[in-house]
């Protein structure tokens, strides 16, 4: 999501307006607010967030993505952006 406005967007409308982009269906429905709680800052801002369910069942460290990487991977097609769905993909199709 480019910053053509999105800015001004709440959380809730920038979550919304990401689960239109995404292309790859095994993201579609995962987006969710994360709140961590870190000992060493006082406040810490809610962001953005997807759980990859691809990624978790290849059993890849990383499942969690952020704003970024939900942009650069799953808004884009899975085939050519993403690694754990085409390993999924070669996967399923191998039986």
């Amino acid at each position: 999501m480019s910053d053509n406005g999105h800015k001004k967007m709440s959380l809730t409308q920038k979550m919304r307006k990401l689960e239109t982009m995404i292309v790859c269906e095994y993201g579609r429905g995962q987006v969710y607010l994360r709140s961590t709680i870190d000992p060493k800052q006082r406040r810490q801002e809610p962001e953005i967030a997807l759980r990859c369910r691809i990624r978790e069942y290849m059993g890849a460290k990383k499942c969690l993505l952020n704003l970024e990487e939900i942009v650069l991977t799953c808004c884009r097609n899975p085939m050519e952006k993403c690694e754990a769905y085409r390993r999924f993909a070669e996967r399923t199709a191998a039986g």
